[in-house]
């Protein structure tokens, strides 16, 4: 049996060991390994539905517009401004611990793998990084299922952002990527000098498709600052990026998935949403602020 890392028992806290096919804590707490490689660590009692989070008409919707590269700057950029951080690490970190919190069917977060893998293994200035630990969760076990499909050296784990099963103070960097943002666990599960980078959404987001769906279209960002400040402080600018770009989606299948994707489709009426299957191509406009963030001095 040997000690995963940074994942903890969801019911006493204590450390998880695994073997091949199950996580247990020294209280004797078990939890099994599903086939497709991930664990549930999300507790009844956190649990507001059966089948919580995205249906898999929307996890797979979602993992095909991801495949078609629309999002692909989006990740670029975080990988860009992770990267930097683990370059002002390295000399006094052996390791480098990620956690990405609403990580839906995986894409951001094994892109991420990818790149700071494949950098540390062909940089010889980061030789001094041994270990690459990434977790990946979400309260959707229909997400977690889609995510094993992506990479097999993530751990995937259901799990709420409420309660998140992560050791405190063991991460170099958390990930909330248009997802729940907790202060509170963000907060406990970093290491004092980790990071926290957010991706939200700015007031021409989508605006394209929004004003096909609704007579009278807001532009207004959400800020996630006011929501972080008590316990984070935004990182220099040159830490943060604005994303803006459009695309051309050329397939009425890829339409369709990408109002899946958003909260629009529950919003929308019908009659709104029916109008979009008429639609054999859209432009749209991206427009995304990734912020990072530090906890404040304690």
């Amino acid at each position: 049996m040997t000690e995963n890392g940074s994942l903890i028992c969801p019911v006493c806290g204590h450390s998880l060991m695994r073997t091949d096919k199950q996580f247990q804590c020294e209280s004797n707490h078990q939890f099994d390994v599903a086939k497709q490689g991930y664990v549930n660590l999300l507790q009844p009692q956190h649990k507001k539905s059966k089948q919580p989070g995205d249906s898999p008409e929307m996890v797979e919707a979602r993992y095909r517009f991801l495949d078609e590269g629309y999002y692909e700057p989006i990740s670029d950029k975080l990988n860009e401004l992770i990267l930097k951080n683990l370059l002002s690490k390295h000399k006094t970190n052996s390791s480098y611990k990620v956690t990405d919190a609403g990580s839906g069917e995986g894409y951001y977060t094994q892109r991420l793998e990818r790149c700071l893998n494949t950098t540390t293994r062909s940089e010889t200035h980061l030789n001094k990084v041994e270990c690459l630990e990434f977790i990946g969760f979400d309260i959707s076990q229909r997400a977690v299922k889609a995510s094993c499909r992506r990479s097999k050296s993530i751990q995937w784990v259901t799990a709420t952002s409420s309660h998140i099963p992560v050791a405190s103070n063991s991460q170099d960097a958390v990930l909330s990527l248009f997802s729940r943002i907790v202060p509170d666990e963000f907060s406990r599960i970093l290491k004092q000098d980790g990071i926290l980078y957010v991706a939200s959404t700015g007031p021409n987001h989508l605006v394209e498709l929004r004003k096909k769906l609704y007579q009278d279209v807001k532009q207004i960002a959400y800020n996630p600052t006011s929501t972080l400040s008590e316990q984070f402080t935004p990182l220099e600018q040159n830490l943060s990026s604005n994303i803006r770009y459009n695309i051309i989606i050329e397939s009425n299948q890829a339409i369709h998935d990408l109002l899946l994707m958003t909260p629009h489709y529950w919003r929308a009426t019908e009659s709104a949403k029916q109008s979009l299957q008429t639609l054999s191509s859209l432009t749209v406009t991206i427009d995304i602020m990734l912020t990072g963030y530090r906890l404040c001095p304690q």
